[in-house]
């Protein structure tokens, strides 16, 4: 009960007591809030390194289909791997007698062009398809440990068969280094 002529209201030990308890609150809410948005951004970065990985592989894949074992004479065959398997070199298809086809209509035999390309990773870990020293086409970006392997390098392989093989790897928001390996074989034309 109170007294006659006592005030109601919150002494300042309440009023204290009541606002350490409101900034814990608040702290651990904003605490919570950034690990969440950083696991986020994180949880982002892996998934668009994945697909960047997916997207690299789709496009080597489309090209290599188009390739095939050719033997340029000499003892060169294609694709060959070089630089310690960080690339490959291949020929592709090429109409060369202007019927239309990328083969002779007399022989049957199928026609290979004259140029060689090579697939290879850049310094900055940007996949390509190079004429020379010419990037012709990009394939991904975040590409390390860049390996290919023909049956000549693993005779466990189909003579049709590359295998490839690279990681892709690049640094999350929050520091740690986000890794996707990939490890698949591609199947040529013949």
């Amino acid at each position: 009960m109170r007294r006659r002529g006592e005030r109601a209201g919150f002494t300042v030990l309440e009023v204290a007591i009541s606002m350490t308890i409101i900034a814990l609150l608040i702290g651990s809410m904003f605490s919570i809030t950034v690990e969440t948005s950083t696991f986020l951004r994180d949880n982002d970065a892996d998934s668009m390194l994945q697909l960047e990985a997916h997207r690299a592989i789709e496009k080597l894949t489309e090209i290599l289909r188009k390739c095939g074992r050719v033997d340029a004479g000499g003892g060169i065959t294609y694709p060959r791997v070089a630089n310690a398997g960080k690339e490959l070199n291949f020929r592709v298809l090429a109409d060369l007698d202007g019927n239309g086809y990328a083969y002779n209509e007399g022989s049957g035999a199928v026609e290979w062009g004259p140029r060689v390309y090579t697939a290879r990773a850049d310094a900055a870990g940007n996949l390509g398809i190079y004429d020379g020293a010419t990037r012709v086409y990009a394939l991904g970006r975040f590409v390390s440990n860049l390996r290919f392997e023909t049956v000549v390098e693993n005779p466990t392989l189909n003579l049709k068969e590359v295998r490839v093989r690279f990681n892709a790897q690049r640094a999350a928001p929050s520091g740690y280094v986000a890794t996707y390996p990939v490890d698949t074989s591609i199947h040529m034309r013949n």
